[in-house]
């Protein structure tokens, strides 16, 4: 189908599975922008993609260096505490600085085509996620190779903590798109703010830290901890995400679904007019 003859994304059925049919429609062009999202990413590089698998190594590499005298934490371990925050994160917290941009960057298809807006911010989730999936290849080698015996069945969880880690980015990359259009000093705030919470989040700093009696209570409310939590328990600590951290994971990620899809339906007839 032409992109000429997609339908206005305010026009049709406006309830929930009205709006899934219609993206559902736009399914093999999602899959377009994200082919030309990574080709985008990695133009004339002589390894391409192997960068999303060399990229999380070297960063854990440099940060372990010095990290690890500090925290005094067994090398082995640390680096792969480091790489599977480096994943997470990466897919994360960049949902919200890089979906700051999302409906500005496509300020072009808007004003051409009729497409359901939703379709912007999921383009630059589905394009970090792509690259966090090859990310974890690195996870695996350096797991493998380091701590062998975190190696384990629950590893199958993998593509069930992948899906739950996109449901969770979505919204946030929505509400900060929506959020930017309308007050364009968003995305640098957003970019302190995801900075703020790298280190409010246990991404680098071990994560016993996080227990001690001044900043448990935040950690306890924080779901990106959780986000952390649940993929390290999959991936290297042989065990089962706790319900604590599923409950808390899953409770977000249903309020800025509910947030998201509200602010884009209130925005949705004026967005084009904020560009």
């Amino acid at each position: 189908m032409r992109l000429g003859t997609y339908r206005s994304s305010d026009a049709g059925d406006s309830t929930l599975a009205g709006r899934l049919k219609e993206l559902a429609q736009y399914r093999h062009l999602l899959m377009n922008f994200v082919a030309s999202d990574l080709r985008s990413r990695y133009r004339r590089s002589y390894l391409g993609m192997i960068w999303a698998i060399l990229y999380p190594l070297v960063f854990s590499a440099i940060i372990a260096l010095v990290a690890i005298r500090v925290f005094q934490q067994p090398a082995e371990i640390y680096v792969v505490y480091l790489i599977t925050g480096f994943v997470v994160w990466e897919m994360i917290g960049t949902s919200i600085t890089a979906g700051a941009s999302s409906f500005l960057v496509a300020e072009g298809y808007m004003r051409q085509y009729r497409l359901p807006y939703i379709i912007y911010p999921l383009r630059t989730v589905s394009s970090l996620t792509a690259n966090s999936i090859f990310s974890s290849i690195a996870t695996v080698g350096a797991i493998i190779v380091l701590t062998p015996g975190s190696v384990s069945l629950y590893w199958l969880y993998w593509p069930i903590v992948m899906f739950a880690l996109y449901m969770f980015s979505v919204p946030l990359a929505i509400l900060s798109g929506l959020a930017n259009v309308r007050f364009r000093d968003f995305q640098h705030a957003s970019a302190l703010g995801v900075f703020l919470l790298w280190y409010l989040s246990p991404t680098i700093v071990v994560r016993e830290i996080y227990d001690s009696p001044g900043i448990k209570p935040f950690t306890d409310l924080n779901p990106f901890a959780s986000a952390l939590d649940i993929f390290r328990a999959v991936m290297m600590e042989r065990s089962h995400p706790t319900l604590h951290d599923t409950a808390l994971l899953l409770g977000a990620t249903l309020i800025l679904w509910i947030l998201a899809l509200l602010a884009l339906k209130a925005e949705s007839r004026k967005l084009i007019f904020y560009l």
